[in-house]
C-alpha cells in the first residue's frame, strides 16, 4: 500500500511538471529513494519492483497484470538472494498481494451485485469505493495471509476486519505528510517540524485506534504451535478451490470427479505440490547438522540475540532483543522449517531490550531449559519469568564456571556474572568465542586485571560497542580475529563508540546495523564468516 501511494503521487506530480517520459523516470527514482529510506526490507523491495513494472507498463502503453508483476518481482528477488523466501515480511507481503490479485475484483463484483438488489444505484456508487478499499480488500488479503499469521505468531485476530476500516483512511496522510517531514527534516530540521506536526494527529489516531481495539475482550485468540502441514494443507485447499471457482460451471463436475478418483489430478496442483516439496527439501538440506558449529548474531535492532547451532544440530538462543516480531522473523529464517524446539534459552542480560523479544519465543517454540544470569530486570523481564513459570519451563540460575554441553565437544561456559548479567565463552576444539551480553564496566575491569581470558577467535562486544564497557586495553588483550557488534541502525546513543572502532582498526568488524545478520561457522580449526549484506 505504501509504495502504491508513493507511486501514484509522484506519477501524477512529475507527469504534470516534466511530461510523461521524464515524469515516469522521476517517479521511478522517487520509488527507489523511498525504498532506501525505509531500509529496503524484502516486503518493500517486492512492492518497489512491482511499482517499477507498473510505471514501465504505463510508459509503454501496456496493461499491467498483477499476477505477472508479482511473479516477476518474486523471481527477481529470489534469483539475487534465495534466502529471501524465508523472510517472514516477504512471505506476508507476497501472500497479501496475491490475495488482492486473486480475490479483490471478484469480491468487489459480488458486493455490487448484492448491493444493487437492495439499495438505490446512487447509494451503491457512493458505498462501492470505501467498502471495497477498507473492507473487501482487507478480507482478500486476510484470506491468503491468515495461515502464515497463525504459523508465525500463533494467534488469530478477531477484530482485524473492524479495525482496518477505521485505521486505513488515516494512512495516506501519515505516508505523505510523514514522508515529506522526513525529507524536509533531513535537509533542515526546522523545515520538517511543521510538516511533522501536521502528520502527528493522523499518526496519533492510528496508535490510539490500535490500542482501543487491542483492549477488546477476545480480540486475539492464542493458538499455541501451529503445524506447518496445516499451512501447506490450507494453501493447497485454497488453490484448488480458487481454480475450481474460476472454471466454467459446466467444467466443474469433471474436476470434482478428482475427489472420487474418476479423473487425473490437475497438473497445476501437482506441479505446485512438487515445487513446495522441492523448496522444503532444499531448506531442510541447508539447515541440517553439518558437523560444524554455527553462531548467528541476529539482526533484532538494539540489544542482542545470538542463535547457536551445535555440530549435532542442537540449538541454544542467547537473549532475544527488544521485539518479539523481529526475533520471530529472524528465527523463522535461520531454523529448519519443521524445527520447533530450542534446547537452551540463555538469559545473559536482563535489560528490556535484551529480553522483551523472548516473549514471542514461548508461543512458537518448545524450550528445553532456561539458564538465567543476572539480577532481576524491569517489566519485560518480570513478564518473561512469569510466562516461563506458567508453562513450567525449568529455570536454572547460572553460576560462574557452569558449562552447558551442546554436543560433539561444543561447550558454553559462564565465565563471569556481574551486576547486569553474564560473560559467556563458547568453545569448540581450538575455536573460542566470547559473548558478553551482560558485561558492565566493573566486571570488564576485573576480567582485564585478572587476565583470565586470553586471545579469542571472535568477540561479541557488550552494549553495542559503548566505550565504557569496551576499554581498549581489554580489547587488545582479547585480540579477536573477528569483532561482532549488535547495534540498532541510527541509534540515538551514537553506537558503536568511535573509540571502540578505532581500537578495532585492522580487524574484521561486522555490525548488524550495516551487515544485517552475521553467521560464523567453524569446524574447530577454520572459520568462515557470512553476513546478510556487505555495504
Amino acid at each position: 500500500m505504501n509504495i502504491t501511494i508513493v507511486a501514484a503521487i509522484f506519477t501524477s506530480l512529475f507527469g504534470r511538471w516534466l511530461g510523461a517520459r521524464r515524469g515516469a523516470i522521476a517517479a521511478g527514482l522517487a520509488i527507489a529513494l523511498y525504498t532506501v529510506l525505509v531500509v529496503a526490507d524484502a516486503a518493500v523491495v517486492r512492492a518497489a519492483i512491482m511499482g517499477g513494472l507498473s510505471l514501465l507498463a504505463l510508459r509503454l502503453g501496456r496493461q499491467t497484470h498483477g499476477m505477472a508483476s508479482l511473479s516477476g518481482a518474486a523471481i527477481a528477488m529470489t534469483a539475487i538472494n534465495p534466502l529471501v523466501l524465508w523472510d517472514v515480511g516477504f512471505q506476508l507481503s507476497f501472500a497479501a498481494t496475491l490475495g488482492l490479485v486473486l480475490y479483490a475484483e471478484p469480491l468487489n463484483d459480488w458486493f455490487l451485485r448484492v448491493a444493487k438488489r437492495r439499495l438505490p444505484e446512487v447509494m451503491v456508487k457512493r458505498l462501492a469505493r470505501p467498502i471495497s478499499e477498507f473492507v473487501l480488500f482487507t478480507l482478500a488479503a486476510q484470506v491468503t495471509t491468515l495461515p502464515l499469521t497463525m504459523y508465525y505468531f500463533n494467534r488469530v485476530s478477531l477484530v482485524t476486519l473492524l479495525a482496518n476500516p477505521v485505521i486505513l483512511p488515516a494512512q495516506p496522510p501519515v505516508m505523505i505528510l510523514g514522508g515529506l517531514a522526513t525529507l524536509a527534516g533531513s535537509l533542515w530540521l526546522p523545515l520538517g517540524r511543521p510538516l511533522a506536526w501536521i502528520a502527528w494527529p493522523f499518526s496519533a489516531f492510528t496508535i490510539r485506534a490500535v490500542e482501543f481495539f487491542a483492549t477488546w475482550p477476545m480480540s486475539v485468540i492464542p493458538l499455541g504451535q501451529v503445524s506447518f502441514f496445516f499451512v501447506a494443507g490450507f494453501y493447497l485447499t485454497l488453490a484448488f478451490a480458487t481454480a475450481l471457482v474460476k472454471l466454467p460451471s459446466e467444467s466443474r463436475p469433471k474436476i470434482i470427479g478428482v475427489i472420487s478418483g474418476r479423473v487425473n489430478f490437475p497438473i497445476s496442483i501437482t506441479l505446485a505440490a512438487l515445487a513446495l516439496l522441492t523448496i522444503l527439501s532444499w531448506k531442510m538440506i541447508v539447515h541440517r547438522p553439518d558437523g560444524r558449529l554455527h553462531i548467528t548474531v541476529l539482526d533484532v535492532g538494539s540489544g542482542e540475540s545470538v542463535l547457536i547451532q551445535s555440530p549435532t544440530g542442537r540449538f541454544a538462543l542467547i537473549n532475544g532483543g527488544p521485539s518479539p516480531i523481529a526475533l520471530s522473523e529472524a528465527l523463522g529464517r535461520r531454523l529448519p522449517v519443521l524445527h520447533r524446539h530450542l534446547d537452551w534459552v540463555v538469559i545473559g542480560g536482563t535489560r528490556d531490550d535484551q529480553v522483551a523479544g523472548l516473549a514471542g519465543v514461548m508461543d512458537r517454540f518448545s524450550i528445553g531449559s532456561v539458564l538465567l544470569a543476572g539480577p532481576p530486570g524491569r517489566s519485560a523481564y518480570r513478564r518473561l519469568i512469569y510466562d516461563l513459570t506458567e508453562i513450567e519451563c525449568p529455570i536454572i540460575p547460572a553460576r560462574e564456571g557452569q558449562m552447558l554441553e551442546l554436543g560433539d565437544g561444543a561447550w558454553l561456559e559462564v565465565v563471569a556474572i556481574g551486576e547486569h548479567g553474564a560473560v559467556l565463552e563458547l568453545t569448540y576444539d581450538r575455536a573460542r568465542f566470547l559473548l558478553a551480553p551482560g558485561a558492565d564496566p566493573a566486571l570488564v575491569n576485573e576480567l582485564y586485571k585478572m587476565r583470565s581470558i586470553s586471545a579469542v577467535t571472535a568477540l561479541l562486544v557488550p552494549d553495542g560497542g559503548y566505550k565504557a564497557v569496551n576499554p581498549s586495553g581489554w580489547l587488545s588483550q582479547l585480540h579477536p580475529l573477528v569483532v561482532l557488534i549488535s547495534v540498532e541502525a541510527g541509534n540515538l546513543r551514537g553506537l558503536p563508540s568511535l573509540e571502540v572502532l578505532e581500537a578495532m582498526e585492522g580487524r574484521s568488524v561486522l555490525r548488524t546495523d550495516l551487515n544485517g545478520w552475521i553467521e560464523l561457522t567453524t569446524d574447530g580449526e577454520r572459520l568462515w564468516a557470512k553476513a546478510e549484506r556487505y555495504p
